[in-house]
């Protein structure tokens, strides 16, 4: 199985069509209805999006994912711990009299 290239919450319509059975017109409609939404939760929010089938959404998930990239830290915690860098003891300082 490939890994997932493309983030529904994100993808232009072009980068839509690149998707299995999404032309021009579905990747208009999706891009509309993840704008209404404010962006797909799951996928069963990507599923209600006008002229979807089960079998679409079943052909996608396997090029596409939502939310945060598979791997990547979901919760804020997660993100911040990434990004620090390791904490560096400070040398103790001296008693100036």
């Amino acid at each position: 199985m490939a890994t997932p290239s493309i983030d529904l919450n994100t993808a232009s319509e072009h980068e839509l069509t690149q998707l299995p059975r999404i032309g021009a017109d579905t990747a208009r409609r999706i891009v509309r209805h993840r704008a209404a939404r404010k962006g797909f939760r799951d996928w069963g929010d990507f599923a209600e999006t006008l002229g979807m089938s089960e079998a679409d959404v079943d052909a996608i998930r396997s090029r596409a994912w939502i939310g945060p990239r598979p791997g990547q830290p979901t919760t804020i915690a997660e993100r911040r711990r990434a990004v620090r860098e390791p904490i560096r003891a400070r040398p103790p300082r001296s008693s100036r009299s």
